[in-house]
C-alpha cells in the first residue's frame, strides 16, 4: 500500500506541477503513448509505437502487434508581439511489429510524420519590407523498416532504415519536394524491474534544400511495483547543420532535452500516464528564428490508456510554452516566442 501511495503521489506531481513547455526545433510527436509521457519511451518497449524511438525493444514481445496513432499539433509563434496565423497539423502514424516464433528475431515497419511546420507570418510582421504573407509549410514522412535480434536473454540490438519524403515544402517564395535516406540503431536491456534503452538516428538530406538533425536518446525505466513505473530520458539533438528552403543553414547548434515519464496501471483495463520535459534551445542571437522559433522550453503531458482484450485505446495531450529568444540574424531579426498544443488518439492490437 505504501508503494501504491508513493506512486500516486509521484504521478500527481508529474501531472499537475506548473511548468513552461516544449517548442524547440520542428520535430513533432509520432506516438500517443510517447506524447503522454513527455517523450520518455526509449526504454519502454510495451507500446508498439516505441518502435520509432528504439527498434531493439520489439523482440521481447511475441506475435504480431499493430498500432495507428493520429496526432495533431498547433504551434503559436510570435515575433515582437505579433503572431503568425497557424493551421492545425494532422499527423497519422502506423506501426507494425512481428516476433518470429522459432528465431530470436523480430521485424517491424513504421510510417511516421516526424517533422512538420505550418504557420503563416502576416504582412509586415517579419519586417517593414514584407509586402506579402510569408508561409512556412513543411511536412515530412519517414518510412522506417527495421529488425531486432536477441543477443542475450535480456539484451537486444536493433537497426532500421529511414526513407524520408517531403510531402509539402513551402517557405515564402521557395518550394520543392524530395527524398532522402538515413538510418537508426538501438540497444535494449530488461529485467523484472529495470529497463535501459539507447538509440541513435542519423542525419539525412531530404532533396537538395532540407537537412534533418541527428539524435541520440538514452533512458532508464524503473518499475516500483507491477503497476507503477517511471522513466528518465536524456536526448541529444544535433541541429548544427540543419537546413530549410529559403533560409539555408539555420545557424542552430546541438541541444539537450530531459524527459520524465510516469505511468500507473490501476488494472489491466486502465492506465494513467503523465510527464515533464525540458528542452534546451538550439539557437542563439545569430540563429534564424523565423522558420520555426525555438527558444528553450519545458513540457507537461497527460494520457489515458484503456485495454479491452487484444485491443488497446490511448489518448494523450501536452502543452508547451517557451521563453523568449532574440535573433539578430537577417533578414528577420527580432524577439520570438512559441507555444505548442499537441493531442492524439491511438488504437492498437495484439494478434
Amino acid at each position: 500500500m505504501r508503494n501504491v501511495k508513493t506512486g500516486l503521489t509521484l504521478l500527481a506531481l508529474g501531472l499537475f506541477v506548473s511548468v513552461q513547455a516544449q517548442a524547440s526545433g520542428f520535430a513533432v510527436p509520432t506516438s500517443v503513448v510517447g506524447l503522454s509521457e513527455a517523450g520518455a519511451t526509449v526504454a519502454d518497449a510495451s507500446p508498439v509505437s516505441s518502435f520509432a524511438t528504439n527498434p531493439a525493444g520489439m523482440v521481447f514481445f511475441p506475435g504480431t502487434r499493430a498500432s495507428l496513432d493520429v496526432l495533431a499539433s498547433e504551434s503559436r509563434y510570435k515575433k515582437d508581439g505579433v503572431g503568425a496565423s497557424n493551421n492545425l497539423l494532422i499527423m497519422p502514424n502506423l506501426f507494425v511489429t512481428h516476433r518470429f516464433d522459432d528465431l530470436p528475431l523480430a521485424a517491424g515497419l513504421g510510417i511516421t510524420s516526424p517533422y512538420g511546420i505550418k504557420a503563416t507570418w502576416p504582412v509586415g510582421s517579419l519586417s517593414a519590407e514584407q509586402t506579402q504573407p510569408y508561409k512556412n509549410d513543411l511536412r515530412i514522412i519517414d518510412i522506417n523498416p527495421g529488425v531486432a535480434y536477441l543477443i542475450l536473454p535480456n539484451l537486444s540490438i536493433g537497426a532500421g532504415l529511414d526513407y524520408y519524403q517531403s510531402l509539402s515544402t513551402t517557405f515564402g517564395p521557395h518550394s520543392g519536394n524530395g527524398g532522402g535516406v538515413g538510418g537508426n540503431v538501438g540497444l535494449f536491456y530488461t529485467t523484472e524491474t529495470f529497463n535501459a534503452g539507447l538509440s541513435y538516428r542519423s542525419t539525412a538530406n531530404v532533396g537538395s534544400d532540407i537537412r534533418l538533425p541527428s539524435q541520440v536518446q538514452a533512458g532508464i525505466r524503473y518499475r516500483f511495483t507491477p503497476a507503477f513505473a517511471t522513466e528518465l530520458d536524456v536526448d541529444w539533438n544535433d541541429w548544427s547543420n540543419t537546413r530549410l528552403p529559403g533560409y539555408g543553414n539555420l545557424g542552430w547548434k546541438s541541444a539537450l532535452a530531459y524527459r520524465l515519464g510516469l505511468s500507473y496501471h490501476f488494472s489491466q483495463f486502465l492506465a494513467l500516464r503523465g510527464g515533464l520535459a525540458h528542452e534546451d534551445s538550439p539557437t542563439d542571437g545569430s540563429s534564424i528564428q523565423a522558420a520555426a522559433p525555438a527558444p528553450s522550453s519545458n513540457l507537461v503531458s497527460f494520457g489515458l490508456g484503456i485495454g479491452l482484450g487484444h485491443w488497446q485505446y490511448d489518448l494523450g495531450a501536452s502543452y508547451a510554452l517557451s521563453g523568449s529568444a532574440t535573433s539578430y540574424a537577417q533578414p528577420f531579426p527580432g524577439s520570438y516566442k512559441a507555444s505548442t498544443f499537441n493531442f492524439g488518439a491511438a488504437i492498437s492490437r495484439h494478434f
